[in-house]
C-alpha cells in the first residue's frame, strides 16, 4: 500500500510505502494496547470496589465493637442490679423475722441446655431488646420488694413518692427502650420515656409528690417540666404547650403541672415523659398501674 503526501504549491511529493505485513502488526498493537488499558481501567475499578468494600468492613466492626461495648456495660448494670435486690431482701427477711432456708441450693447458670444451636446468631438488635426486657423485669422486681420495704417501715411518703400516676390519658405511641427513629435513618436509637398522644391543651399532672427542679425550654423536648420526688426518683414532661409550675415549687400527686403539646423535636401533638430512679433511666410502665 502506498500513501502519497501532495503538498499545494508544487513541491516535491513524499511517498510512504507500507505492507500488508506492517498494517496487520500495528492493528495487532493497537488491539493489544486497547486490551491492555481495558484490563488496566477494569482492574482500577476492581480495586476501587475492594477499597469500598474494605472501608464499609472496617465501620462494621467500627460498630459491632461498639455494640459490644454498650452490651458490656449493660450486663455490668444488670449485675449491680441484681446484688441492689438481694440486698433488699436480706433486708426484708430480718425485718419480718424470715429465717434462711438451707434446704436450697441455687444451680449454677449452664448456658442454656437444649434449644437453638449454638452456632446460629443473634443479631446486635435483638441482643439489645433481651437485655432491655431484662432489665425492666428486674426493675419490676426491684419496686415491688421497695414497696414491701416501705410497708414493713411504714413509710406512706415513700408511696406519695412513687411516680404511678398516669400523668395524661391517651395512646402509647412510642414504648421505652430501642426503636426506629420517627426522623428517618436506618439505625435503632435509645427512647428514653414513653410518648402519649392526645389532643393539645390536654391536662398534664404530676405523677408523684415532689418539687420542680426545672421549668422551661429544652432544645429537644422543647417546653419541659422536670420534677424530683425523693427516693431517687425524678421525673421529665416534655412537648408542652404551656407550663402550669415554676421552678422551686413544691407539687402533689395528680396536681395539674402542664398543658400537651408539640414543642421542641416532636412528629406530633403527645406527652413525652421520662422515669429516672437515682440518674438510672426506667421504663415507665413499671411504675403506672
Amino acid at each position: 500500500m502506498t500513501i502519497l503526501f501532495i503538498p499545494p504549491g508544487g513541491s516535491q511529493a513524499r511517498r510512504f510505502n507500507i505492507s500488508y505485513a506492517h498494517i496487520k502488526g500495528l492493528a495487532a498493537g493497537m488491539f493489544l494496547v486497547v486490551a491492555l488499558l481495558l484490563t488496566l481501567g477494569g482492574l482500577y475499578f476492581y480495586s476501587q470496589d475492594q477499597i469500598r468494600q474494605v472501608d464499609k468492613l472496617k465501620a462494621d466492626n467500627k460498630e459491632k465493637a461498639e455494640a459490644i461495648m454498650l452490651l458490656q456495660q449493660e450486663i455490668e448494670s444488670i449485675e449491680k442490679q441484681k446484688e441492689d435486690i438481694e440486698r433488699k431482701q436480706e433486708e426484708i427477711k430480718k425485718l419480718m423475722g424470715i429465717k434462711e432456708t438451707s434446704g436450697r441450693e441455687s444451680l449454677p447458670s449452664r448456658g442454656g441446655q437444649g434449644g437453638r444451636d449454638a452456632s446460629s446468631r443473634e443479631n446486635v438488635s435483638d441482643i439489645l431488646y433481651r437485655l432491655q426486657d431484662i432489665k425492666n423485669y428486674l426493675s419490676r422486681e426491684e419496686q415491688a420488694l421497695d414497696e414491701m420495704l416501705a410497708l414493713a417501715k411504714n413509710k406512706e411518703d415513700y408511696f406519695r413518692s412513687v411516680p404511678n400516676q398516669w400523668p395524661v390519658k391517651g395512646e402509647i405511641t412510642s414504648p421505652f427502650g430501642f426503636r426506629k427513629s420517627p426522623f428517618g435513618g436506618r439505625r435503632e436509637t435509645f427512647h428514653e420515656g414513653i410518648d402519649i398522644a392526645n389532643n393539645v391543651g390536654e391536662t398534664i399532672v404530676a405523677a408523684a409528690d415532689g418539687k420542680v427542679v426545672f421549668a422551661g425550654w429544652q432544645p429537644v423536648y422543647g417546653k419541659t417540666v422536670e420534677i424530683e420526688h425523693g427516693y431517687g426518683f425524678t421525673t421529665i414532661y416534655g412537648h408542652n404547650s404551656a407550663l402550669l409550675v415554676k421552678e422551686g415549687e413544691v407539687v402533689r400527686k395528680g396536681q395539674p403541672i402542664a398543658r400537651l403539646g408539640n414543642t421542641g423535636r416532636s412528629t406530633g401533638p403527645h406527652l413525652h415523659f421520662t422515669v429516672k430512679k437515682y440518674g438510672e433511666l426506667k421504663d415507665p410502665l413499671i411504675y403506672l398501674p
